[in-house]
């Protein structure tokens, strides 16, 4: 039973009682993943991230060497004709811990969807972290690290990521 989740939750929590898979099941979406990442066909390497859990719509693009998120590839969602330029990392996890002091949990990271909504751009080598979503017709400049969503019909570029403009 796999239930969507909008925001950020517990990582134990959810591999336990939200999104449970075999140890087969994650060899099989990292084999996937390796496989679609240097798929020279673009096709078939939109099958493949599919394969792996990745919700694409129609008339998408995802580039050579991009890095979905393969532990939990149901997280990420991208809507129809979204362009995703070469060398694109999308994470849908992390294992951030408190270095300040000890506390109950720390150990185990939190899991957050990504959501790219119709029409986005996200230029060469960009990042985006957990739980961000970038906007209808909204572009993301080569290199940027996306820390939050990015409203539709806007450029943002940097690291962090700032609005610089409108798309025309």
């Amino acid at each position: 039973m796999n239930l969507r989740i909008t925001g950020r939750t517990d990582r134990r929590d959810y591999e336990r009682r939200i999104a449970r898979r075999s140890l087969l099941r994650i060899l099989l979406q990292k084999t996937l993943h390796i496989l679609a990442r240097f798929c020279i066909h673009g096709g078939l390497r939109i099958v493949l991230y599919r394969m792996m859990g990745v919700s694409i719509g129609r008339h998408a693009f995802i580039g050579l060497d991009s890095y979905l998120d393969d532990q939990f590839p149901e997280l990420i969602r991208i809507a129809d004709d979204v362009t995703i330029s070469f060398r694109v990392t999308i994470c849908v996890h992390d294992d951030a811990r408190r270095m300040d002091r000890v506390s109950p949990g720390q150990l185990e990271g939190t899991v957050a969807p990504v959501l790219l909504e119709r029409g986005c751009y996200l230029g060469a080598g960009c990042l985006l972290l957990p739980g961000v979503t970038v906007g209808e017709r909204a572009v993301v400049g080569a290199g940027s690290v996306v820390t939050r969503d990015v409203p539709p019909g806007k450029v943002v570029v940097g690291v962090p990521a700032r609005v610089v403009k409108d798309v025309d």
